[in-house]
């Protein structure tokens, strides 16, 4: 099970990564919008009701009633529906364009990647209309810290508030957005080597793609399945769709201490808000 849902994962964010853009280039560090606390227990809320979506498929009496269940957690994850017929269980998923996945305001687009990729802005630019992954990186894009003459990094490498981003980070994955030359073109790129200094458990770890994607994988998993009828079967993939859902929201003890600190492949989302109450950035 877990080799399955990590290639789910990995196909999800491969086909991603084809088409990204880019979250916006500060020109310095910033002081977050008064929207971050919000956003975040909009995340969390979203978060919990897709648990609570999940626990029921587990009690389900039909495998219809199933894969309903992990049609809510798809869209609490994506803002959208999957457009999967639970009857014939076929054909892809329905998916944001990529401007609308990655960018988190028409500002936001890298005018050097127009000639491939086009002006024209996402077709959604307000995080309240995306799923728990837009709105999270939204909320992470407003503690980026921009390049200066001590540290040469893009935008995304460094965070203010690293105990919120953190948690937020092993929910939704710590993968940036960057850029790269392929056959003398500047093209939009996925960038996960700039923490090449995390330790071996973070690569062996789900974390480091986030642990939501997994919950999203499981749920396609359930989607496109054919029980043939087994509604025993799809209880049993939708308890481990719970325990990921759980994992996501309330994170693990990793280095086994007694507690769930706000730090790399430990906190959920529920600390990351936590930790925004504890700076004044969210309401309690």
């Amino acid at each position: 099970m877990r080799t399955s849902l990590r290639l789910s994962a990995l196909i999800v964010l491969t086909c991603g990564f084809l088409t990204l853009g880019l979250e916006p280039h500060l020109a310095a560090a910033q002081s977050p919008n008064g929207d971050v606390g919000d956003r975040l227990q909009e995340i969390v809320t979203l978060t919990e009701q897709a648990l609570d979506a999940s626990r029921a498929a587990e009690s389900a009496s039909t495998v219809r009633a199933v894969k309903e269940g992990a049609d809510a957690v798809f869209e609490a994850v994506w803002g959208v529906s999957s457009g999967v017929d639970p009857e014939t269980p076929r054909g892809a998923t329905a998916q944001h364009g990529w401007k609308t996945r990655w960018q988190t305001s028409p500002a936001a687009f890298d005018s050097a990647f127009a000639a491939r990729l086009g002006t024209a802005g996402p077709e959604i630019d307000d995080p309240s209309e995306l799923g728990i992954l837009g709105r999270g990186r939204y909320v992470r894009s407003q503690f980026a810290v921009a390049p200066d003459s001590a540290g040469p990094e893009t935008p995304g490498a460094r965070f203010s508030h690293e105990a919120i981003v953190a948690p937020l980070n092993n929910a939704i994955g710590w993968m940036r957005l960057d850029n790269g030359i392929t056959k003398g073109e500047l093209q939009p790129r996925i960038d996960l080597t700039y923490k090449w200094d995390a330790p071996v458990a973070f690569w062996n770890s789900s974390a480091d793609t986030g642990w939501l994607h997994e919950a999203y994988s499981q749920a396609v998993n359930i989607l496109k399945t054919s029980y043939d009828g087994d509604v025993d079967m799809a209880r049993q993939h939708a308890a481990g769709m719970t325990q990921l859902l759980e994992k996501a929201l309330n994170g693990m003890d990793a280095n086994n201490n007694g507690r769930v600190e706000p730090i790399m492949m430990e906190g959920g989302l529920r600390l990351a808000l936590q930790e925004a109450q504890a700076a004044g950035l969210a309401s309690r």
